[in-house]
C-alpha cells in the first residue's frame, strides 16, 4: 500500500504543538498510533480489535482474496469529517498487512538472545580490533563463570596464550568495562570496586573497599572509622551505599538462553545495504466486510445504528492509516541511521559516527521524542552482529562532534603506543587529541580512560617497571 509521504512531516510534534487546538480526538488518536513504540504495537492492535467491531483479525490468504472483490468506498461519506478525510488516501486502507511475509525466509530469521559469554564475545569484537588482543579476550571470557567472575589468574592466561601479563591485564580491563557492571572481576571485592569506579565515585567509599575490606566484610564500622581516620557517621553512610551494589555481576540477568527476533534485518547489497522490517508478531487485520455491507445498504438500518457504524468505521480507517504511517516513520528512522553508520557496519567501531536523536528527528521530520519511542527496545540484525538499534546512536564531543566511542578508541590507541617507561598523563593525552582537532579536557580524558579500564599514568608506570 502506498503511504502519504507528507503526513508525518505535516504532523510532527513541532507542528502539532502549534495547531493543537485544531486537532480532533480522532487525529490525536491517530498520532498516538504513529508514535507507539514497536514493542507496544501488538497490545495496541488487540486493544483496538476489542474496542472496535469494524476491525477484525484475518490472514494473508483472506486479505489477498478479498482485495479485488472490494468496491471503492466514498471515504468522506464514511469519515463524515473533511479534516480527517483529507489525510486519508483516495483508496480505502482496507487492511493492514505486516511485512513478515513479503521477504522469503524472513520468518526463519530468529536470533537467540546471547548467553553471557556470547554477549561478552560480541562486545569484545566491537571494541577490540587487534587479533592478538581478541584471542586473549576470548580466553578470558572462556574462564568467566555463570556468576560473572573470572576463574583464571593473569599468570595462567599469560602462559596459555603466550602473551605478557601486562597485555593480559590490559585486555582484562577492557572486558571489565563491559556490561553487566563488575563483569570479569576476580572476586566480590574487585566487582564492587569496578562498579564504584564506573559510577565515578572515589573518596571514602572506594577507600573502604581498597583499604578496609576485611573490616567491611565483618561490618566492623568502628574498625573502618579507626583505620581510615574518619567519623563513624560517614562510615555508616558509605557502607550502606556499598551494600546497595550488586556483588554478583551476572546475577539474575544471564541465565538460560532465550531468543529474540530482530525487528530490522540489514543485508549487504553490493556497496549498499538492504533494509527489511520484520513485523513477525503483528497480526493481519482488516475492515469487517459485515460492517462495510451495512454502509453499502444504509436503507436496511435505522439512523442510530448507522451513526454508530460510521463512527466506528471512521476510527477503524484512521487506525489502519496510523499503522501504515507508523511503519513509514519507523522505516525512515532506520534508513537514516543505517545511512549514517555505513562505515561502522563495514569497518568497525573506529568508524562509528556521532548520531543524536535530534539529528534523526530533524532529518525525518518528527519530534525527538518520537524517535526515542520508535527505537525503544528494537533489535537490528546486521552483517556485524545483532544490536539494539539505539546502540548505533552516539553522542558527539568537542567541536568536530566525533563520537564518544571513536574518541575512547583513539585514547586507547594513544596509550597502547606510549613509551612504557614514561606513560602519558591525562593532560598530555588531551594535548595530543587537541592537536588532532579533538577538543576535550583532561577530566574527560580521565573519565574515558576509566571507562576503558585503563589505570592512570602512575599505575601504568609501576605495572611496566
Amino acid at each position: 500500500m502506498s503511504v502519504q509521504h507528507d503526513f508525518t512531516r505535516d504532523f510532527s510534534h513541532k507542528h502539532i504543538l502549534g495547531v493543537e487546538q485544531k486537532l480532533t480526538p480522532e487525529l490525536v488518536h491517530l498520532l498516538k498510533v504513529i508514535q507507539t513504540p514497536r514493542l507496544e504495537q501488538i497490545s495496541m492492535i488487540y486493544q483496538e480489535l476489542q474496542e472496535n467491531p469494524c476491525l477484525e483479525l484475518s490472514d494473508f490468504e483472506e486479505i489477498h482474496q478479498d482485495i479485488d472483490e472490494e468496491e471503492e468506498i466514498d471515504i468522506e461519506e464514511i469519515a463524515g469529517e473533511k479534516d480527517i478525510a483529507r489525510f486519508i488516501e483516495e483508496e480505502l486502507p482496507y487492511y493492514f498487512e505486516p511485512t513478515r511475509e513479503e521477504e522469503e525466509g524472513l520468518r526463519e530469521q530468529f536470533v537467540h538472545q546471547p548467553t553471557l559469554k556470547e554477549h561478552l564475545d560480541g562486545e569484545l569484537r566491537l571494541h577490540v580490533t587487534d587479533p592478538d588482543e581478541i584471542e586473549i579476550g576470548e580466553f578470558i571470557i572462556e574462564y568467566i563463570d555463570e556468576h560473572g567472575f573470572l576463574k583464571a589468574s593473569i599468570q595462567d592466561i599469560s602462559k596459555a596464550t603466550g602473551a605478557s601479563p601486562e597485555k593480559v591485564e590490559k585486555v582484562l580491563k577492557i572486558i571489565q568495562s563491559f556490561d553487566p557492571p563488575g563483569i570479569a572481576a576476580r572476586d566480590v571485592r574487585e566487582a564492587l570496586i569496578i562498579q564504584v569506579k564506573r559510577m565515578g565515585i572515589d573518596g571514602l567509599i572506594l577507600r573502604i573497599l581498597e583499604e578496609a575490606y576485611d573490616e567491611f566484610k565483618k561490618m566492623n564500622l568502628q574498625g573502618i572509622a579507626k583505620k581510615l581516620g574518619v567519623d563513624i557517621e560517614e562510615v555508616h553512610d558509605a557502607v550502606e551505599f556499598i551494600r546497595s551494589i550488586n556483588p554478583v555481576p551476572a546475577k539474575g540477568r544471564w541465565g538460560e538462553v532465550s531468543y529474540v527476533v530482530p525487528h530490522v534485518i540489514v543485508e549487504e547489497d553490493g556497496d549498499d545495504y538492504r533494509i527489511i522490517l520484520n513485523e513477525y508478531d503483528l497480526p493481519f487485520i482488516r475492515i469487517s466486510p459485515v460492517y462495510l455491507e451495512m454502509l453499502k445498504n444504509p436503507e436496511n438500518y435505522d439512523k442510530k445504528t448507522l451513526e454508530f457504524v460510521r463512527e466506528k468505521m471512521r476510527k477503524a480507517i484512521l487506525f489502519l492509516r496510523g499503522l501504515e504511517l507508523s511503519r513509514e516513520t519507523f522505516r525512515k528512522i532506520v534508513e537514516y541511521i543505517i545511512e549514517r553508520q555505513k562505515e561502522f557496519l563495514k569497518k568497525g567501531i573506529m568508524y562509528k559516527k556521532p548520531l543524536r536523536m535530534r539529528e534523526i528527528a530533524e532529518a525525518v521530520g518528527v519530534h525527538e521524542s518520537t524517535v526515542s519511542r520508535k527505537i525503544q527496545g528494537v533489535y537490528i540484525q546486521t552483517p556485524r552482529g545483532v544490536f539494539r538499534l539505539k546502540d548505533l546512536l552516539s553522542k558527539g564531543v568537542g567541536e568536530d562532534e566525533l563520537s564518544r566511542d571513536m574518541i575512547k578508541e583513539r585514547i586507547r590507541l594513544i596509550i597502547e603506543n606510549e613509551r612504557k617507561e614514561r606513560p602519558l598523563s591525562d593532560g598530555e593525552i588531551a594535548e595530543i587529541l587537541r592537536r588532532e582537532g579533538i577538543s576535550i579536557g583532561r577530566r574527560t580524558v580521565a573519565k574515558y580512560r576509566g571507562e576503558l579500564g585503563i589505570p592512570p599514568a602512575n599505575i601504568r608506570r609501576k605495572m611496566n617497571a
